[in-house]
């Protein structure tokens, strides 16, 4: 999964507007459903979105709601972007998250707006060719980094990289004990380590790494992997995502409209997209 259908379980703080409480509550969420589009925001998933929602799942929030003709309200949940369907969602703060995997189970989504794949990250200097997960294993490239609970795990195993890298992986989250918590490497940091050195290849999410590779002082590139893995089970790992809006199950039209919008904002999408610097796939 690409990145907010994990499951985990931690303590945090939720910052949001203030919430009238009863009836008076009810009344207001009724009269402001048809003209405001509640999305709820991570303050800790950049690119995606930041406490200064400078993120480009912030923008395209803005562009979705003005295409739509509805007033933009940003809930900002102090939690990692997991935790916004349970968090967000499920309490009654918001009926949208922006950039969720199509066909999440949890929420309606809409059709796909942009799809992307998992990729490496490397030196512009190190010359890797590679665009399968096989290809971590080269002569030369020993170090990884990645963040945690995705497929660069399973990619490392297989290849037979894992227990090497173990020590190297844990030092850039201080060699914190992940047992029952959330822990997670950000994703500038997995981009900075490449940058310096001091990982040969690091493995993410496109859209977790593109903005860090552009702004890099060290000439750095993103390669999509191009092929999915298949376990030992001959269960298949998708690496290729499609990424959709996703709305509260209870507001199907609204999910309408934002498809709407999505259409008929396309072209404003795909321009912060590719100013973020993201590579894409074709949606077929």
């Amino acid at each position: 999964m690409a990145r907010r259908m994990y499951c985990a379980a931690v303590g945090a703080a939720v910052l949001a507007a203030p919430l009238m409480t009863g009836h008076a509550l009810a009344t207001d969420k009724r009269a402001a459903a048809s003209d405001t589009m509640r999305v709820c925001a991570s303050t800790k998933d950049a690119p995606y979105s930041d406490k200064d929602l400078k993120g480009f799942e912030n923008r395209i929030a803005e562009v979705i709601a003005e295409e739509a003709g509805l007033k933009l309200e940003t809930v900002l949940i102090d939690k990692d972007a997991i935790f916004l369907v349970r968090d967000g969602i499920e309490k009654d703060l918001c009926e949208v998250i922006i950039g969720v995997d199509s066909g999440d189970e949890r929420l309606l989504t809409t059709k796909p707006y942009y799809k992307t794949s998992y990729a490496f990250v490397s030196r512009m200097d190190r010359a890797f060719d590679g665009n399968t997960w096989q290809d971590v294993d080269r002569e030369g490239f020993k170090t990884f980094a990645y963040r945690y609970y995705g497929p660069a795990e399973t990619i490392l195993k297989y290849t037979g990289r894992y227990e090497y890298n173990l020590i190297y992986q844990s030092s850039l989250i201080g060699f914190e004990d992940r047992r029952n918590r959330y822990t997670q490497v950000p994703a500038k940091r997995v981009v900075d380590e490449v940058a310096a050195g001091n990982a040969d290849l690091g493995i993410l999410f496109a859209p977790e790494a593109a903005r860090y590779v552009r702004q890099s002082r060290q000439p750095l590139k993103i390669t999509l992997i191009s092929n999915d893995i298949e376990r030992s089970d001959g269960k298949i790992i998708p690496l290729t995502y499609a990424q959709s809006v996703g709305v509260a199950e209870d507001r199907p039209e609204l999910k309408a409209r934002i498809e709407k919008a999505l259409e008929t904002g396309r072209a404003r999408i795909k321009a912060i997209l590719e100013e973020e610097g993201i590579p894409t796939v074709p949606l077929s």
